[in-house]
């Protein structure tokens, strides 16, 4: 068994109230939407009171290439992802040496060298370091990153995983495209980056973790390819997905939730935490009743989509730092990290407060 020792997160500079993004909005597609202001209830119903980004708002009034798209990417990833390893390594009092592995998730950016290269250099790790890239996951990936880093270190316990997800879905938003995708995106996505360090079960640190993994689980759902991804355009790229992903939350993660819970002996009841990638109110709310919760159970999850909506996938990595510094949780007690994203996937990973 594995464990998770820490997240970190690093600040990101432009704090924007979702009123202010809203009227923002308003202005930009007033022109080209006619049903704008029937489009427009979509800020106040994602429940996101504020959203952080790399830019101020004034960046995002001019057209922007794919070439200065992917300046932006390099510098503030490279820069903001430093922080946020920093930040996770001084909160599990580690020391950069304990890392083995590094996995990197992103979907909003491209760099070759990948960011993980960089950071080596920076941060100046190992240089036998192992190194995982991971690209194209969206929302799912902070999940799948802690899958990935609790395998690998299932497979060699006495080694230390960080993992590091960086997205900034402000690159992607596209001024001249007027469709319901577009105005939903750009009502729900945010920037973010946070890092965390998984550790096996005979390195020094895992004694120090209060959460252990016990089992994950992968579902990728046939012919639903097209819920959810980017459309590659001139300038980037375009936000694509569809209204049936509440739907698909209501029709099949109680399926995959119970499918991991009974191959380990367990019942949904016995669940008592859920971490959440909070894709949208919608999403929780299906969430809720399809496992027949009450409207509390996915609290944290709903504190970090108020204070920072939907980041993709470096999101369920800030809900896990809002559970760990803040959660009421008892030793023995279940839990479950879950997410979807592009593919159409779910990731599941079932652990135990130790």
């Amino acid at each position: 068994m594995s464990t998770i020792n820490s997240v970190g997160i690093a600040d990101l500079p432009f704090n924007f109230n979702q009123q202010e993004v809203k009227d923002f909005a308003r202005t930009l597609f007033s022109s080209r939407r006619k049903d704008i202001d029937k489009m427009i209830t979509v800020f106040d119903n994602a429940m996101i009171l504020n959203r952080h980004f790399v830019h101020p708002r004034d960046w995002f009034d001019n057209d922007k290439s794919f070439v200065e798209r992917s300046h932006s990417f390099l510098v503030n990833a490279r820069s903001f992802s430093i922080k946020a390893v920093n930040n996770c390594i001084d909160i599990a009092n580690a020391e950069i040496n304990d890392i083995d592995h590094i996995i990197f998730v992103s979907s909003t950016g491209v760099a070759t060298p990948t960011i993980d290269a960089l950071l080596i250099n920076d941060l100046k790790l190992n240089n036998n370091i192992k190194r995982t890239p991971i690209w194209g996951l969206g929302c799912v990936g902070g999940a799948i990153g802690i899958s990935r880093a609790y395998e690998y270190t299932k497979a060699y316990p006495d080694k230390a995983v960080l993992l590091v997800a960086v997205e900034f879905c402000s690159l992607a938003f596209q001024k001249d495209d007027f469709s319901k995708s577009n105005i939903v995106a750009v009502a729900l996505f945010s920037d973010g980056v946070a890092a965390s360090l998984i550790t096996g079960e005979e390195h020094r640190l895992s004694p120090n973790s209060r959460i252990k993994v016990l089992d994950t689980l992968t579902t990728t759902y046939y012919d639903s390819l097209d819920v959810m991804g980017w459309e590659v355009v001139e300038s980037g790229f375009k936000a694509v997905f569809s209204k049936d992903i509440p739907n698909i939350v209501r029709n099949n993660v109680r399926d995959s939730i119970d499918q991991l819970v009974k191959k380990n002996n367990l019942k949904i009841e016995d669940l008592k935490h859920f971490i959440a990638h909070p894709g949208g109110q919608k999403v929780l709310n299906e969430y809720e009743k399809s496992l027949g919760l009450t409207n509390g159970s996915f609290k944290y999850s709903r504190k970090v989509l108020e204070e920072h909506g939907n980041m993709s996938s470096v999101t369920v990595l800030y809900v896990l730092k809002e559970f760990i510094e803040n959660g009421e949780y008892k030793p023995g007690e279940y839990g479950i990290i879950t997410a979807l994203g592009p593919g159409f996937s779910s990731e599941l990973l079932l652990f135990q407060i130790v």
